[in-house]
């Protein structure tokens, strides 16, 4: 009885809006792993965006009708859209989701697994994610009235996931604290890294030493810290990754030499670029972080803000350092010496957080699920 196909015939995976690869996505990418023959439900999905998927995905009519309108318009239609998905037929229902994919309904012998990355930061964080745009003016006092809306549908559909999943310990407090709900923890993992020799310097003119930021270009990825952080060290930063933050950042970096943006780039050459790393900046608040896992699995070292789930992942002095304040940052950019740290220490911590680990622990979780719905009298 340790195959989950047989346990669970019919799985449907519901997960936040796909317009944007991210850490959610690579867990998604992860758990089809072991159900393969899962359905993908999302209210919005643009397939230039991500690599082939080989699973029936399913969207709402927010795909249909405002398929050319930016994702952060379309909140206000989270509840009708979550709650339009027929999920009828199928035998498990799990959430990935940082935000509103656990609306969905379903019935009493279905059993909701939600792995939680992280409950809404924009409505219970204060995080709005606008300041790069010419319209902050008027999102800003939109939002707290929709928010307030949002934050009590949020709320309510928290009732309806019989089973809370969390990527941390410090999600698992989020979601007592929001939800006052008790959660499993299991960790996330990265796959196995193999990081093919390139001449870099050449492809991207990076002769220099070069510190690195891997991340979408949000408001709470505080890539403005590292940005401001190594003009004043004078130190050389590359980062990868798009988001709307970008023309924001760009005005910080105000054209500095030192600072380079390469939009997004495919996974090859960005392992190669964790290799060639002097360390990885991550200055936001992060659930657990992927990232950081990845940057240590090529041996590179992680200068962290001192919070969330990175508290987990790196040790101070052996794999990294923390910072509180952007000042504190400063000071370890002028002061780093990447020889002092071992790289098959770094490596070594890696190995904890791995894919294979990440879907074993899931899967025998799945089947003690089944085992309870099982004994509660459900009709399997």
């Amino acid at each position: 009885m340790n195959d989950l196909k047989i346990l669970f015939p019919r799985v449907a995976i519901v997960v936040d809006q796909m317009t944007a690869l991210g850490g959610a996505d690579i867990e998604l990418f992860s758990v089809l792993k072991i159900l393969p023959h899962a359905d993908i439900y999302t209210i919005l999905f643009k397939k230039d965006k991500y690599p082939p998927i080989k699973q029936k995905i399913y969207t709402s009519f927010v795909q249909r009708k405002f398929k050319y309108i930016s994702p952060r318009h379309l909140k206000i239609f989270n509840p009708l859209a979550y709650e339009s998905f027929n999920l009828d037929g199928y035998d498990l229902v799990i959430s990935i989701s940082a935000g509103p994919a656990r609306g969905v309904i379903t019935g009493i012998y279905q059993p909701h697994v939600a792995l939680v990355m992280t409950p809404p930061r924009s409505l219970w964080d204060n995080e709005l994610n606008i300041r790069g745009s010419k319209l902050k003016w008027i999102y800003k006092p939109i939002s707290k009235i929709l928010n307030t809306y949002l934050r009590m549908w949020d709320w309510s559909i928290s009732r309806r996931v019989d089973y809370w999943v969390a990527n941390s310990k410090y999600i698992q407090k989020k979601i007592k604290r929001t939800y006052k709900e008790d959660s499993t923890l299991i960790y996330p993992g990265i796959r196995n890294i193999d990081i093919k020799k390139e001449n870099l310097s050449k492809k991207y003119d990076i002769s220099k030493k070069y510190f690195l930021v891997v991340s979408r270009l949000y408001d709470y990825k505080r890539v403005d810290w590292a940005i401001e952080a190594c003009i004043k060290a004078n130190k050389k930063l590359l980062i990868v990754g798009e988001g709307p933050d970008e023309k924001y950042l760009r005005n910080i970096a105000k054209g500095n030499r030192n600072i380079e943006f390469f939009g997004f780039l495919n996974y090859t050459d960005i392992l190669s670029l964790y290799k060639n790393a002097q360390a990885l900046l991550f200055c936001g608040i992060e659930d657990f972080g992927l990232v950081p896992v990845e940057a240590m699995a090529c041996g590179t070292p992680v200068l962290g803000y001192k919070e969330g789930g990175l508290l987990e992942t790196v040790l101070e002095g052996k794999t990294g350092e923390f910072f509180n304040t952007k000042e504190e940052l400063i000071h370890l950019l002028k002061n780093f010496d990447k020889t002092i740290y071992n790289e098959k220490d770094i490596i070594k911590q890696s190995k904890k957080f791995t894919e294979d680990r990440f879907l074993s622990n899931l899967k025998k979780y799945l089947i003690n699920v089944y085992k309870e719905e099982k004994s509660k009298g459900s009709r399997r």
